[in-house]
């Protein structure tokens, strides 16, 4: 009896597969079948399809620096490519999804504009600040600059930020409590490391 069972349950089991083969109006061919180029989907046969295609198309993963308990934390980001500084920076001052805001993460720069422009010379970010920054208080300036100089210094080939008030260099405050107008690096912000 369970012998016959087992048959039974075979021979369904091959018919189910026969009926869904049929169904999907999949064919079997006893030779490979060329294709014309034009039945190809989705350009495989462009050598310029992958990373660089998708990248037109599609959001690009990006790192930016979020803070959590005076410490910076990293998370990724898609955005929209091009990547620009612009974009960097909202993503910046967006802050946390809801999964991270209630594992404690957030964001130090201001709802309002905490910088009016960006541009990238060289291996050389300015950020120009404004009044907006300058509202903070000194533990939030420190996180916000380490935010951005961590998030900028992320992208290939920029090695330094050089912070500016209305076009003129500002005097930034570093975690060790110094003052500096000069450009600063990672090096600068090491307190705020990431953990781990």
């Amino acid at each position: 009896m369970i012998q016959h069972r087992r048959q039974f349950l075979a021979l369904l089991l091959t018919g189910i597969a026969v009926t869904a083969g049929a169904a999907c109006g999949v064919r079997s061919e006893p030779v490979a079948q060329p294709v014309d180029d034009s039945d190809v989907p989705f350009q495989l046969l462009d050598e310029n399809t992958g990373v660089e295609r998708a990248e037109e198309t599609g959001d690009q993963d990006t790192v930016v620096y979020l803070a959590r308990g005076g410490r910076l934390v990293r998370t990724r980001r898609s955005l929209p490519p091009p990547i620009t500084p612009t974009s960097l920076l909202r993503a910046l001052r967006l802050g946390p999804t809801e999964l991270e805001a209630t594992a404690g993460i957030r964001t130090a720069l201001p709802e309002d504009e905490a910088a009016s422009s960006v541009r990238l010379t060289g291996g050389l970010a300015t950020v120009d600040l404004t009044d907006a920054f300058i509202e903070l208080p000194t533990g939030d300036q420190v996180l916000a600059l380490a935010q951005i100089v961590y998030t900028f210094t992320e992208r290939p080939g920029v090695g330094q930020v050089q912070f500016t008030l209305d076009g003129d260099a500002a005097e930034i405050p570093r975690p060790d409590g110094t003052l500096t107008s000069a450009p600063v690096s990672r090096d600068d912000y090491a307190a705020l490391d990431p953990p781990g």
